[in-house]
């Protein structure tokens, strides 16, 4: 997994599942919180398709509001999460 394709397939999630397929402004920067995009019951439900789709499991502690302002701060959070190769 690469930081892009964690971050389309996030942005395509957020257009799909909670703006349903109303995302004509929608980037990497834009402000989910402030917007009301996400919520604490949608962050639950991000953070299961994130575990689904890639087997990260994302601790409490990890889920602010400064990890979660946009979709470019929930990718970093996600790809700083996942399993070091060795």
């Amino acid at each position: 997994m690469n930081r892009d394709d964690l971050l389309d397939d996030l942005t395509r999630y957020v257009a799909e599942e909670l703006l349903d397929g109303d995302a004509e402004d929608l980037d990497s920067s834009t402000p989910l919180l402030e917007l009301g995009v996400l919520n604490s019951l949608e962050t639950a439900r991000m953070m299961g398709f994130v575990q689904k789709k890639y087997g990260i499991s994302i601790p409490s502690e990890s889920l602010k509001v400064e990890n979660l302002q946009t979709i470019s701060a929930i990718a970093d959070l996600v790809y700083d999460a996942r399993p070091r190769q060795p």
